[in-house]
Parts: structure tokens; C-alpha cells; sequence
């Protein structure tokens, strides 16, 4: 089969074949000697809204327009109707596909709904699917509307899906549908907030490492008391979450959201804190470092604009590698009773930006951790 009549598999399902030849000449004549039939084909199906280079579901990101993926339907939900401002109904279903590499959810409207209810598409079938990526609540999606198609195709080879979970290092934002393992190294306290409707809702955060890093997890409502029933250093298995990246650290985090899952696990992992020598912290990062105190300023009591109150002191920290400044913010600041110029540190999880005379300075808040070291 020729590149255009691949090109054309893509977009059969929108328009006959006679049809498609009659855009790739409009195309032909409109670029003149600026492209080929290959060429012209390719521009029609973008035009259209369709990527014509498949991609693993591993490698879409937010910054794609619109994508081609191949994947296994591993859930699928019942077509949904609803009325349309303009008095119309439309309908509305959601997949979830899979490959060797991960998974995605697929958002079908209207015709390719349709696909659904009808039954041409179905749990365990292979399809595939052209769309536009966007971020939904639970991670990235394709949506899939009257720019897009899906289909069912027959491979030479059946789609592995991947069932191991995710290593830490995998995890980027956008991901869904998110299968990890991981010890437990930090649990948070419970922390209640309003929502914009008046309900309260609460919020729990756990990290997890693994032999390839550790990250961030957000709990919420019902699914925080599972926390009670872990400790640190347990084993813990998360399933159906997503990942998105925390605009203030610029650290990937997971969510877990509706369909989610956690639970204590009996696999033993293993972690190691990845300490950064300080010669290679740079601004707008998150890092874990360790060295002795070789400066410690006074405690200093401030207002806040909210008309709190807080508490700062700042210390200097040298390894073999240099020496910085590193300021520490109100609760952590209680561990100066515990220090003095020549005690090791070891603080996790701290802040890194850019201070005085555009030299790189630390942060220790909440989320940071201080263990002095013997």
C-alpha cells in the first residue's frame, strides 16, 4: 500500500475515496511545485485534524495539537446524552485505551459516540484514534469530535499492554490512568478547605519514592482515611491516578481522582534520598541536600499582608562542592535550638531560587524536612 492510501485508511471513515482524491489535487494545484502527492495527502489530513505519524500513548503531551494513537479499549463507558444550548442533543462517551508504553482516556462525541452504542466498538477492541489532545480533569485526553475519527483496525501484531506499574523517574504531567509502587516517606496531616459550592472537602498528602525517585501525592475526601491504615516505610500501591505538574515547585505530582485507588502493599521497595551537591543546585528546582552549618543569623519575626504573623532565620550550609543560603519558614525555624555553626544537616525537599546578587538560595517550608546528623 502507497503513503497516500494509507494516509487515506485514516479518513475513510469521514469521506469516500473519490472525495479525498478531489482535495489531494485542490491541494496539488494551490502548492503548485511545493508539493507532491504524498505531500498534498499529508496536508489534507492535517487540515482535517489528523496526525498522520501514530505515536505511543507515552509521548503525548499537552503542547500537540492533535495525534494519532493505536490502543487497546481496556474500559468503556455507556453513551451519554445531553441537550445543547442550542437545543440539539448530542451524545458523549469515554474509553480508555492502552498500549506497551501506558494508557489515555479517549473522549468520543456525537457520530463516534455513536460507535459505541451500536456496538462496532467495544471492550478488547484495537482501534484507532485521531483527535485533539487537551488537559481534562483527570490528566491529558484526546478528544475526539468532527475533526477527529476512531475505528477499528486489525493488526498484524495483538497490542501488548502494559501492566507493570510505573517507575517514579516515568511519571511526567498529563499522564492518567497512573500504576505505581512505592514506599512511604512522608504522610501529612489532614487539612479541610471550602469549595466554591460551600461543601468542605478534605485533602491528605503522601510521598513516594522508589529506586528511581519520589513524588508527591494528593489524596482527597473519602479516600484520606485510607491513610490511617499506612506507615512510614510500608509499601503502597496506587492505581487510576493522574499526573500534573505543581506550578509553584515545577515538580510532577499525582492526583488521585473518582476512579482511583490506594492501598497498603506487601512489596518491599527500596529508596535512597538523591542528595545534590551544591555547586549544581540551579533557581526554579526542587532538591535534597546535605552539609554542615557554617553560618546562622538571628531569628526574625515578620507580618504577613493576611495579618499573620511568621518566622524566619536564615543559615549558611557548605559541602565539599560551595556554600548557600537557605532560609527556613516558621515551623522549620524550631530546630534551631537543635544546631549550631559545625552541626551536619541533612534537609530534603527544599526550594531552590534566586536570592541576593542573583546567587541561588534555598527555601525550607512545610513541605521540606530537616534531620540533623550525628
Amino acid at each position: 500500500m502507497d503513503k497516500t492510501a494509507t494516509i487515506y485508511e485514516k479518513l475513510k471513515s469521514r469521506m469516500s475515496h473519490e472525495e479525498f482524491l478531489v482535495l489531494v489535487e485542490q491541494k496539488e494545484k494551490l502548492m503548485g511545485d511545493l508539493a507532491d502527492r504524498e505531500s498534498a495527502a499529508m496536508l489534507v489530513a492535517h487540515d482535517l485534524g489528523v496526525n498522520n505519524d501514530e505515536m505511543k500513548i507515552d509521548k503525548v503531551t499537552s503542547d500537540i495539537s492533535n495525534v494519532t494513537v493505536v490502543g487497546k479499549v481496556i474500559t468503556c463507558s455507556d453513551v451519554r446524552t445531553f441537550a445543547r444550548d442550542d437545543g440539539s442533543t448530542g451524545s458523549v462517551a469515554n474509553l480508555t485505551i492502552a498500549d506497551d508504553t501506558g494508557s489515555i482516556r479517549i473522549v468520543l462525541w456525537d457520530q463516534s459516540a455513536d460507535l459505541i452504542k451500536v456496538g462496532e466498538i467495544a471492550f478488547g477492541d484495537s482501534i484507532q484514534v485521531s483527535g485533539f489532545v487537551k488537559e481534562g480533569r483527570n490528566g491529558l485526553e484526546v478528544s475526539v469530535g468532527r475533526g477527529g475519527g476512531v475505528e477499528k483496525v486489525v493488526l498484524n501484531e495483538e497490542i501488548q499492554v502494559r501492566i507493570e506499574p510505573y517507575k517514579i523517574s516515568e511519571i511526567h504531567s498529563g499522564m492518567s490512568d497512573i500504576h505505581i509502587v512505592g514506599k512511604a516517606l512522608e504522610i501529612s496531616d489532614t487539612r479541610t478547605f471550602q469549595r466554591k459550592d460551600s461543601t468542605t472537602g478534605r485533602l491528605r498528602n503522601i510521598t513516594l519514592g522508589d529506586a528511581t525517585g519520589k513524588i508527591r501525592v494528593t489524596v482527597w475526601d473519602d479516600k484520606v482515611d485510607k491513610l490511617d491504615q499506612i506507615a512510614l516505610g510500608d509499601g503502597v500501591e496506587i492505581a487510576g491516578a493522574y499526573a500534573r505538574e505543581n506550578t509553584f515547585s515545577n515538580q510532577v505530582e499525582i492526583s488521585m481522582g473518582y476512579n482511583s485507588s490506594i492501598r497498603k502493599s506487601n512489596t518491599v521497595v527500596e529508596f535512597e534520598e538523591k542528595i545534590t551537591p551544591i555547586a549544581d543546585i540551579e533557581p526554579n528546582g526542587s532538591y535534597s541536600v546535605s552539609g554542615y552549618i557554617t553560618g546562622l543569623d538571628e531569628l526574625r519575626e515578620f507580618q504577613r499582608k493576611d495579618g499573620g504573623s511568621g518566622k524566619v532565620v536564615n543559615i549558611h550550609i557548605s559541602d565539599d562542592t560551595g556554600r548557600i543560603r537557605t532560609s527556613l519558614w516558621d515551623k522549620q525555624t524550631d530546630i534551631i535550638n537543635e544546631i549550631d555553626i559545625g552541626t551536619k544537616l541533612m534537609i530534603t525537599d527544599c526550594y531552590a531560587k534566586p536570592g541576593w546578587n542573583n546567587e541561588v538560595e534555598l527555601s525550607v517550608g512545610e513541605r521540606s524536612t530537616i534531620t540533623v546528623l550525628k
